[in-house]
């Protein structure tokens, strides 16, 4: 009887435990090359500097981590323009707040810096955010 209400109690924390799961967190670089980068001495600047404000920057967060999820791998045998569109750094982003609280967040993949020759604008994807819940609302790809 002991044995099998320890093994109900495990398997009650092992379903717990899948709840607090803990978001990826981006790669960083190694000490030795963090340690080397020198931060320049700036003033954000009118003109140089975009502000984004935590509701925009959270709905573009969002979006970008369901379009193109950071721990996304290639298949096997993709073509170099499948992998090129894993980049994050191809993507413009756009943003449209709306009255209501919802910011809709246009992702644009720019397939030319994968091929010059390819000058489609079909690759990306339209989300609607709602920032204060940490909630997308609806997407169209």
């Amino acid at each position: 009887m002991r044995r099998s209400a320890l093994l109900a109690l495990s398997l009650i924390a092992l379903t717990g435990c899948s709840l607090f799961q803990r978001s990826k967190r981006p790669p960083h670089a190694p000490p030795e090359e963090a340690q080397k980068f020198v931060f320049p001495t700036l003033t954000f600047q009118e003109g140089r500097t975009t502000l984004l404000g935590g509701d925009v920057a959270t709905a573009i967060q969002l979006a970008m981590d369901d379009y193109l999820p950071l721990d996304r791998k290639p298949l096997k045998n993709t073509t170099p323009m499948e992998d090129c569109l894993l980049r994050r750094d191809i993507y413009q982003v756009a943003v449209e707040p709306l009255p209501d609280g919802i910011i809709l967040v246009g992702i644009y993949a720019r397939t030319e810096l994968c091929d010059p020759n390819d000058l489609s604008n079909d690759v990306g994807g339209l989300y609607a955010v709602d920032p204060k819940r940490g909630l997308i609302i609806a997407e169209q790809r």
